[in-house]
């Protein structure tokens, strides 16, 4: 035993403090203790668990912990580090560690995601506009329709029977051709009021005729076919059933009963028939067009100014 290790043991032995006891503060193993003071070095595990395992043993026992290490190194030939290989070497280090200048690009990022929200912003301000406007032409050109279409015809009403003659007949004069004095009469209640009006039989059965038909109407098929991307909005009876763009090879067919209104933001993209007959739709691509249907057919197009 050299005198490193004689000296751990002899200042352990001073102060009567056994192995065990070591072990319990340091938590090192019996088996590495007995190595260092034995100068077994062999069977630690060498490094900076060494030194540490020195620190420690010289800490419990008293003893300074500096001379301790500096003992060591020297007992098991162990050379401290070169101060200025470990300069060169954090330096070398720093030089391969990238800057904060050449990391994550942040400003072309957020500058992409300004752009990326004010391009949805603007596209949902346009789809906005865009329907206000279609609410607004789709219902002007069904005032329109309406007001082009012909109204019912009214039935007869009966002209109120001719009244009676009050006058008294020849019959009932005296002979000498004067009437008789009869005291005035106050005409009752009931012969004041005028005769209720009746309709003929006939009026009454072409009158509910007419609303029957007007009520129910006769079905028709619209069908819509999109030869490029177009926004439509079709009003079957007054109710919007289709809103939105439609694309190739999307088909819509509708069917109504009284009325059916559409309406196209790209007249030059979108075919349009009714009851399986092609109707042409007037405009180009990316302008309006607008078509009011009823059981007959294509009513009287509206006109520019009712649908702006």
């Amino acid at each position: 035993m050299g005198a490193f290790g004689e000296r751990l043991r002899r200042e352990r032995e001073m102060r009567g403090i056994s192995l065990d006891e070591i072990v319990a503060t340091t938590k090192i193993g019996t088996r590495l203790l007995r190595a260092l003071e034995n100068e077994q070095f062999d069977l630690l595990p060498g490094g900076i668990f060494n030194k540490s395992y020195v620190r420690a043993y010289a800490k419990c026992v008293g003893i300074d912990e500096d001379e301790a290490v500096a003992a060591y190194m020297e007992a098991a030939s162990e050379t401290p580090p070169d101060t200025r290989v470990i300069a060169h070497q954090a330096s070398f280090h720093s030089d391969r560690v990238p800057s904060r200048d050449s990391g994550f690009p942040v400003v072309p990022v957020l500058i992409l995601l300004v752009v990326i929200a004010g391009g949805v912003g603007g596209w949902k301000v346009y789809r906005d506009r865009l329907r206000d406007r279609e609410v607004h032409t789709v219902a002007a050109a069904s005032a329109d329709a309406t007001a082009s279409s012909p109204s019912a015809t009214t039935p007869p009403v009966a002209n109120n029977p001719a009244p009676q003659s009050t006058a008294p007949s020849q019959a009932s004069l005296p002979a000498n051709g004067t009437a008789a004095e009869e005291p005035a009469r106050e005409p009752s209640s009931a012969s004041s009021k005028p005769p209720a009006q009746t309709l003929p039989s006939s009026a009454n059965g072409a009158a509910s005729a007419g609303s029957t038909t007007a009520a129910t109407g006769t079905p028709f098929e619209v069908v819509v076919r999109p030869k490029d991307s177009a926004w439509v909005s079709i009003k079957s009876d007054g109710k919007f059933v289709v809103r939105g763009i439609i694309r190739p090879p999307d088909v819509k067919t509708i069917r109504a009963t009284n009325q059916l209104v559409f309406w196209t933001g790209n007249a030059g993209a979108v075919e349009v028939s009714f009851n399986g007959k092609n109707v042409p739709l007037a405009g180009d691509a990316n302008q309006e067009g607008v078509l009011v249907f009823d059981s007959r057919g294509l009513v009287a197009r509206p006109s520019r100014a009712a649908t702006q």
